[in-house]
């Protein structure tokens, strides 16, 4: 097994995550300053608003930005070429993000009623609305540096960013006592930094061009994403709505506070995520690029099983500790947070099982897996919501994503075999289950001594797969090693002209 391809991912997915670490843990860093400061109907209208920006953002995009990582990556064009399709991309979506933005704050006052459940919200719309099309017109931008793999770029652009947003909400919370409205206005300062700090990289690249063959040619591949980004939204997302108009914002923002909690491995999944399409693509020969996908399948599985473990161990500590005296508001949710964190992980296997799809182009599939999944998905919400709580959202995210994940690897196996490792994977599960099981035991004793009852027996997880020889010999100096070197942005650097 070539170990230079992993190494690589490692590298990138590593600095993906520190760019997006504060991103992804905004939400996590300030839930102590949500939880005390704001009340249960504010952190409703927070998680069903960022909600509503990500139903929004796919309809900005079109599946342009996917495209642009599919044509971009390696040196499949010349640069000339490159300059062309970037051009027409980033216009049409300066073209169309301007009037879908102008549309929603000509109609703020009616969407906040349909949405926020009134209309004194029709100033966080339209705020939403200037902060999707400023994501909206920065995307392409992130998109061209993950094409190149200018993975340092992309992370120090995004790590500045949400430095920048955390610390404005705090300012504007405890200080400038802005309430939830405070939340918006910081979205919108980091996200016009962004595009500010990443204009430079369009230098090289964008001309006044626009080519209507190019632009066709990109819809081609990128629009089939679209309907598989709305079904992935709905089973991501739509939960939130649902849960408001059947049971109110209250219950919501308990299921958005305990959502968050899953934040470490919805992390691992969005800058593996980053990573893996650029990488898979840049390996030329098809045997390596198959043999990766079954060594990292094997290694994300392990990973993650781990921290869906601690999630089950300490979900009501994490909750007391972040919520001081409100916790006890809060602890009904503790449930959610192991169920999202396993529904994260399907995804990412998810994710993994795209590599096929991406190699061969067959974009066009994977509307109909996605679709069946957010089927499932919301018809769990629909009849079980309102029989046993915001909990059957989290079961329908795990329903979802594993129907997901049956449904592509049951279809990608005829046109991209992958030899998966099914014993390590089977020492994964078996280990993780069996762990699972002993830390139910202790699940509801919540003293000190229980916590370390529980601490203890998380550590039978790697004494059992040391057990069972679950590395292979000299694969640990290997996986050691992912971490010596950094990737550098030059070598696949654009010059400009």
């Amino acid at each position: 097994m070539n170990f230079l391809p992993i190494q690589s991912l490692a590298r990138h997915t590593a600095i993906y995550s520190v760019g997006d670490l504060l991103g992804r843990s905004v939400a996590i860093v300030l839930l102590p300053l949500y939880v005390r400061r704001l009340t249960q109907a504010d952190n409703g209208i927070i998680t069903l608003s960022f909600a509503f920006i990500g139903f929004c953002a796919v309809f900005y995009s079109l599946g342009l930005n996917q495209a642009l990582i599919r044509y971009l990556s390696g040196d499949r064009e010349d640069e000339a070429q490159v300059r062309r399709r970037f051009s027409t991309v980033f216009i049409t979506l300066c073209v169309l993000s301007s009037i879908v933005s102008a549309v929603t704050i000509l109609n703020a006052a009616w969407i906040s009623a349909t949405v926020l459940g009134t209309e004194q919200n029709a100033d966080i719309i339209r705020a939403l609305a200037l902060i999707v099309w400023l994501d909206t017109m920065s995307e392409p931008l992130f998109s061209l540096c993950r094409a190149r793999q200018q993975s340092t770029r992309f992370a120090l652009t995004r790590l500045v960013q949400h430095t920048l947003q955390i610390l404005l909400i705090i300012y504007l919370i405890l200080v400038r006592d802005a309430g939830v409205r405070g939340v918006f206005t910081a979205n919108i300062v980091s996200s016009t930094f962004a595009l500010i700090a990443m204009l430079p990289v369009a230098v090289g690249v964008i001309r006044p061009v626009f080519r209507v063959g190019l632009l066709r040619e990109v819809l081609g591949f990128g629009l089939p994403f679209v309907p598989s980004a709305i079904a992935v939204l709905v089973i991501s997302l739509s939960d939130r709505f649902l849960i408001e108009h059947l049971l109110g914002l209250n219950d919501l923002g308990v299921y958005g506070v305990a959502y968050k909690f899953s934040i470490p491995v919805l992390l691992l999944v969005r800058a593996f995520r980053s990573a893996w399409a650029p990488s898979v693509l840049a390996v030329d020969d098809p045997e390596e690029a198959r043999a990766l996908c079954a060594r990292v399948t094997t290694y994300f599985l392990a990973a993650t099983s781990l921290l869906l473990l601690f999630t089950i161990a300490f979900s009501r500590e994490l909750i007391t500790l972040v919520g001081g005296e409100k916790a006890s508001e809060y602890l009904p949710g503790h449930g959610v947070i192991p169920l999202v964190t396993l529904g994260h992980t399907l995804y990412g296997i998810y994710v993994i099982l795209t590599a096929g799809v991406y190699a061969e182009g067959r974009a066009r599939m994977l509307p109909g897996i996605v679709v069946a999944g957010a089927i499932v998905n919301v018809s769990i919400n629909l009849l079980m919501i309102p029989k046993i709580g915001y909990i059957a959202a989290a079961w329908s995210t795990v329903a979802a994503n594993g129907l997901m994940v049956l449904l592509l690897y049951a279809t990608t196996r005829s046109f991209y075999p992958v030899p998966y490792e099914y014993r390590r994977l089977a020492k994964v599960i078996l280990a993780t289950g069996i762990v699972a099981v002993a830390l139910n035991r202790w699940s509801s004793d919540i003293t000190v001594a229980g916590s370390v009852a529980r601490g203890i027996v998380l550590l039978a997880y790697p004494l059992i797969l040391w057990g069972w020889h679950f590395l292979e010999p000299g694969e640990w100096q290997h996986l050691r090693s992912l971490g010596r070197a950094l990737p550098t942005d030059t070598q696949n650097g654009l010059t400009p002209s």
